[in-house]
């Protein structure tokens, strides 16, 4: 016979109490089940295998549903911090009889949010339009747009809609943010040099068989990122690759997860030099004019973007499929 546990865990970890009848629970089955330990109940009606302090646990018990960068970081989303991110539950506008909690937030959403998505999460766009406005930096933002784009959950037909649903202003991490980055390092490095007025493509091929060097500065050095779990394996791989990339005409520079993360002055320091001995420009220290200015933060913005005069009008409702 299968087991509350089991039809529960079958369901992803949430399940109703109607949905558990419908399989032949009865009232003292569910109640032996909680008994045992073997599901919890967030909310009444509702049983689950998730531990409490799950994020979609503690969602559903306040009466709502997980958004934000919560929701994400459950896809495996990119982010620096690794503390579990904030709490955030949405609920329908008509929504009552919620449970606070201290430290949880309550956001009100549309129809139209409540209308997608699942029973513990919103749907991952609705998560990512949320989780941009509130991130703590601006990198953080593009970060968070350039891992979507590497999972494909936007793509240049809809992402000024996405990014920009709950703030128009969002919509131009669409121009900060493109799909060739394919970790946090390579998405926060591009940014940053960005930042800094140096032009930068991503995945330039140097390579007969396709090898792709992460960043190309100014056309004319190159950027590697090697994150954490790079291995001694891939010396011989990385040096020829290098050989690659002098051939193609670009000066190379390799950097480790720890120069990116800690000692990102020394890596422009060096970038500035390697471009100048190639015989780029010098870094302007202003973003290029298609980008949209990067504002300081207002309210409980912690980053803005101006609305530039080339900068498309965009739509912010979106369709799902």
């Amino acid at each position: 016979m299968t087991t509350i546990r089991e039809l529960v865990a079958a369901a992803g970890g949430l399940l109703h109490k109607r949905d558990l009848v419908g399989h032949g629970a009865t009232d003292r089955h569910l109640t032996a089940a909680v008994r045992a330990r073997d599901v919890r109940r967030p909310r009444r009606g509702w049983y689950s295998t998730w531990p409490s302090t799950d994020p979609r646990f503690v969602a559903v018990a306040v009466g709502g549903r997980l958004t934000g960068a919560a929701a994400l970081a459950l896809l495996g989303a990119w982010a620096w911090d690794r503390r579990p991110p904030d709490v955030v539950v949405s609920v329908p506008r008509t929504a009552s009889r919620l449970r606070r909690r201290r430290g949880v937030r309550v956001v009100w959403d549309g129809g139209d949010v409540v209308d997608r998505g699942g029973t513990a999460t919103v749907d991952a766009r609705d998560a990512l339009a949320r989780a941009v406005v509130e991130a703590p930096s601006f990198e953080d933002a593009v970060v968070l747009a350039d891992w979507a784009r590497s999972v494909e959950l936007i793509t240049e037909a809809d992402d000024r809609a996405v990014l920009g649903r709950h703030r128009p202003d969002a919509s131009g991490l669409a121009d900060w943010s493109d799909e060739g980055a394919q970790s946090i390092l390579e998405s926060a490095a591009g940014t940053r040099l960005r930042l800094a007025g140096r032009v930068v493509e991503r995945q330039v091929v140097v390579g007969p068989r396709g090898e792709a060097v992460d960043h190309v500065v100014d056309g004319t050095a190159s950027l590697e990122t090697d994150g954490r779990e790079h291995h001694a394996d891939h010396f011989e791989r990385d040096r020829r690759k290098d050989l690659l990339t002098i051939a193609a005409g670009f000066v190379p520079c390799r950097v480790s997860y720890r120069q990116v993360r800690e000692e990102w002055a020394a890596v422009q320091e060096a970038v500035d030099r390697l471009v100048g001995l190639a015989g780029g420009p010098p870094p302007s220290g202003r973003p290029e004019a298609r980008l949209p200015r990067v504002l300081g933060a207002r309210g409980r913005r912690r980053w803005r973007l101006g609305r530039d005069p080339g900068m498309r009008r965009t739509r912010t409702d979106f369709a799902l499929s």
